[in-house]
């Protein structure tokens, strides 16, 4: 079996909520066999087994010990997705095992990985895994008070979360595949709920809200304590390319960088991040016969997103409805909310702004809006359409939250019941996951 293969094993875990904790608190050292000693006896198919490594080691002090035996290997790095976490070296003992400690780390779910003469390596002592795309990197996990939200809990009650296969005309795909995370106690009673569709950015898919975001642990804890109201959350695949997400087996798929998203957010488009169907990627050669840009000159403004024909339109046009006949749900805008990060909140400005009766409460994180009298237009009648609450939420540090803040004037220009929220930290999942566990337990109240 590859490493390849092992990590999207362990991806399918995490995806359906089955993994306990991301990592559970290895045994100290002194418990596991020595880097030096002999290889243990065979097991299996009697192949021997080396020297047990313990890797990741969590220190009572919130230090991290990794390890990794590579006797050959010339030189080895550790990253890691925290402050200073990039290229660290690492040291090798008598016994060929690389070592190296950092930290303290915060209470958060980490990523990282060894290079190894150059090659990105999974840690093979950490069974845990995100996958983002076509990148894996190991997960790490720091409890404590700070990543409560999202620390997985065994004695509490769980929801369900499901691969649910549904037909698309307007994307021209007869299957296209969305996970549907039901409450505690769903399928054993007849009550009807409030439906979240919750939206994932560029690079990711339908797995990336339970493999990174940890949704459905988040809700579970949240319902659990009185917190949040049970609720069904739905959570699509934006890459209107895409029926599936990469990493099953199921292949081949769309490659990530090959998929087209009809509407990146406002201040990506602007940024020259995300692709206007029809037009070059950026940095790429100007369409034949189209005049050369002047040197130093700014890239030209993109022409407004079309919707007809686009996911947003899908998803309100055909996954609601979907939603709402296989499963029970209570109906109107009310019980109806959506919030996305990056391209998925350009994908919830792009939905709501065109469907202003739809959805009773919207989030937007870490993506914008325009300071123009159209957009302004679009925001007033959402307004006037009834919505319950507009939360935007952005990182200090987040390259989105100059248009999050052009959205926020706006917002509050034309009267929306709004809220703007900022979270220490940059275009990442450490700030995503604390806006979905702030923003549920406003919802349908």
């Amino acid at each position: 079996m590859t490493m390849k293969t092992v990590s999207r094993a362990a991806a399918v875990i995490l995806a359906f909520g089955l993994a306990g904790a991301v990592f559970a608190q290895a045994p100290p050292p002194a418990q596991a066999p020595p880097a030096g000693q002999a290889p243990a006896p065979g097991r299996g198919m009697g192949a021997p087994q080396g020297p047990r490594i313990v890797s990741p080691e969590i220190l009572p002090d919130k230090k991290v010990t990794f390890r990794l035996l590579a006797p050959k290997a010339g030189t080895v790095v550790l990253n890691g997705n925290w402050d200073m976490g990039t290229n660290i070296p690492m040291t090798k003992d008598e016994a060929g095992v690389w070592s190296v400690t950092v930290g303290p780390l915060g209470e958060q779910l980490w990523g990282y990985s060894f290079n190894v003469d150059g090659v990105k390596v999974m840690d093979p002592g950490n069974g845990e895994y995100q996958r983002d795309g076509q990148r894996y990197d190991n997960l790490l996990m720091i409890t404590g008070p700070a990543s409560d939200a999202w620390t997985f809990k065994p004695d509490i009650p769980h929801g369900t979360v499901a691969a649910v296969w549904y037909p698309s005309t307007i994307l021209k795909q007869p299957g296209r595949r969305m996970y549907v995370y039901t409450p505690p106690g769903y399928e054993s009673s007849t009550a009807k709920y409030p439906v979240f569709y919750l939206l994932h950015g560029g690079g990711g898919d339908e797995d990336a809200w339970i493999n990174m975001g940890r949704a459905n642990i988040i809700l579970d804890n949240l319902i659990a304590a009185g917190k949040a109201k049970p609720m069904i959350v739905v959570i699509p695949n934006g890459n209107a390319t895409q029926i599936v997400s990469q990493g099953y087996a199921y292949g081949p798929t769309p490659p990530v960088r090959a998929v087209v998203a009809p509407a990146p957010p406002p201040v990506q488009a602007a940024q020259g991040r995300g692709a206007q169907p029809g037009a070059p990627a950026p940095g790429a050669a100007p369409a034949p016969g189209a005049p050369a840009p002047a040197p130093g000159a700014a890239p030209a403004p993109r022409p407004p997103q079309v919707y007809a024909g686009s996911y947003p339109n899908s998803l309100v046009a055909e996954i609601i409805p979907f939603i709402e006949k296989h499963y029970r749900v209570l109906p109107g805008k009310d019980n109806r909310a959506i919030a996305g990060l990056s391209m998925g909140g350009g994908h919830t400005v792009m939905a709501t702004n065109n469907n202003p009766d739809v959805f009773g409460w919207i989030g937007v994180w870490s993506a914008g809006g325009q300071d123009t009298p159209e957009f302004a237009a679009a925001l007033t009648k959402v307004k006037d359409a009834g919505v319950k609450h507009y939360w935007i939420g952005v990182g200090t540090t987040d390259f989105a939250l100059k248009g999050s803040e052009t959205l926020r004037q706006v917002a509050e220009k034309v009267g929306l019941p709004m809220s703007y929220h900022t979270a220490p930290g940059a275009h990442f999942w450490f700030i995503w996951r604390q806006f979905l566990s702030e923003f549920a337990p406003i919802l349908f109240r």
